[in-house]
């Protein structure tokens, strides 16, 4: 098995997943587009603005996708002859597809529905994810220039997301029993009682001050957010290719 073959084995593995995601996100435009046009405004009424979240659900659709898919795909491909390399490679032109694909349906679903929320809904102003998270830096930028911006924005976002979702679950791979419960129990103890617990009885909310700074700074502008989108998929893939060079066939 190529690289060719394991890419198509791979986006085959994805296709069922994605089929559902987007059968219940159809439906739920559905029924939240006929309950907006039960809604009326008055002329006299003020407008108000109808942001599209669609794309953050992908996102994080996209993250339990990267979760969900190393074990078996892993496997197969040791069975069949198929180098780690080979796998790794292959898996990051999947990545790559999955997230430019689902960016672009996203867009058309997204442009139906922002269209038909115009049209039913008076007193309703539909605006993209992009829009309603920047609404500053899109507010003198064309229509067209909005729309490709937003398109990869979500394309960045879903690749980092599915690379932190790959490295944990290689990870676990990796952990024996006693180290997955070690990793599983002790981050979330760690993030959400030990570092709050020091951070308000010796830091004096320093660490929280500090990480709250490093959010904004990171995602002030959605320049930021792509540069770090990239480079949180680029540190995430490495590290999961570091972890699958010495991975082992486990039952």
């Amino acid at each position: 098995m190529n690289i060719l073959a394991s890419y198509r084995y791979q986006m085959a593995d994805h296709k069922k997943a994605i089929l559902i995601f987007y059968l219940v996100i159809i439906g739920l435009f559905v029924v939240s587009g006929l309950s907006s046009a039960l809604v009326t405004t008055g002329a006299g009424e003020s407008y108000t603005r109808s942001v599209n979240g669609n794309e953050m659900a992908t996102v994080i659709f996209l993250f339990v996708i990267g979760l969900c898919t190393f074990k078996e795909t892993f496997l197969l491909s040791l069975q069949n002859g198929v180098s780690r390399k080979t796998l790794f490679s292959a898996k990051i032109v999947t990545m790559l597809s999955v997230a430019a694909i689902m960016a672009l349906v996203d867009k058309v679903i997204g442009l139906i529905s922002l269209a038909a929320l115009s049209l039913t809904s008076k007193g309703v102003i539909a605006v993209t994810f992009y829009e309603g998270l920047y609404p500053a830096q899109t507010a003198n930028t064309s229509a067209f220039v909005i729309h490709l911006e937003s398109f990869f924005f979500e394309f960045v976002l879903a690749l980092a997301a599915m690379a932190v979702g790959y490295f944990i679950t290689i990870m676990f791979y990796r952990l024996a029993k006693t180290g997955k419960v070690i990793v599983g129990a002790g981050v979330p103890v760690l993030c959400f009682m030990i570092i709050p617990w020091l951070d308000t009885h010796f830091f004096n909310g320093r660490l929280t001050m500090a990480f709250a700074r490093f959010i904004v700074a990171a995602a002030c502008t959605p320049f930021r957010v792509v540069l770090t989108s990239l480079a949180v998929f680029i540190l995430f893939s490495a590290l999961s290719y570091l972890l699958m060079r010495k991975a082992v066939v486990k039952r």
